[in-house]
């Protein structure tokens, strides 16, 4: 299990943020979704780095990018 936090610039209101948790918490092996508006973050929960690819894959799908791993 892991969890990481990143940098998502897209992020400007909650209802970024709720999408994101729908779109996520919907893909197998992602265990957990908070997202922080102000700072333009998102922490995930995950089970493996192949779920990372999957999550990273449809952030950018859905028009939330990852920018950068923050930590």
């Amino acid at each position: 299990m892991a969890t990481k936090t990143f940098a998502v610039p897209k992020i400007s209101c909650n209802h970024c943020v709720m999408t994101i948790k729908r779109e996520l918490s919907a893909l197998g092996g992602v265990t957990g979704v908070e997202g922080d508006v102000k700072r333009k973050e998102v922490t995930i929960t995950f089970k493996t780095d192949a779920d990372l690819a999957k999550i990273k894959e449809t952030m950018a799908e859905i028009g939330y990018p990852i920018e950068k791993e923050v930590r």
